[in-house]
């Protein structure tokens, strides 16, 4: 995951060439153009998992929404992941990134049946 932080921030030495010496810059909300992510996630192993339709409201009042595809990348072996919605045509946004990824086990069903 280190790595592929690293590569988005070298992408933009502008953003990074403006922090403070030793500061650690947020990459959520950077965004790149489609291949160039799909570049990215490749050579760090993070491939396509799930892909999904994201709603953001356009103002408070609840009512408009923007939608957007979002995809969760995920490298099997190192379990490290990256959230990011496709914007336009041409480009993703991280929306979040981590590591330890793995499903989600509710056994609340097995006990409610007796599996």
């Amino acid at each position: 995951m280190k790595k592929i932080l690293a590569t988005l921030l070298i992408m933009l030495p502008v953003m990074a060439m403006s922090q403070p010496k030793g500061e650690v810059i947020n990459i959520i909300g950077l965004c790149v153009g489609q291949f160039q992510f799909a570049e990215i996630m490749s050579s760090y192993g993070e491939v396509p998992f799930v892909t999904m339709l994201s709603m953001r409201p356009k103002d408070q009042t609840m009512e408009n929404y923007d939608e957007y595809s979002t995809v969760l990348f995920v490298n099997p072996d190192t379990r490290t992941w990256t959230f990011a919605e496709k914007r336009g045509e041409d480009k993703f946004c991280v929306v979040g990134v981590g590591e330890n990824a793995a499903p989600y086990v509710d056994d609340t069903a097995n006990k409610r049946y007796g599996t």
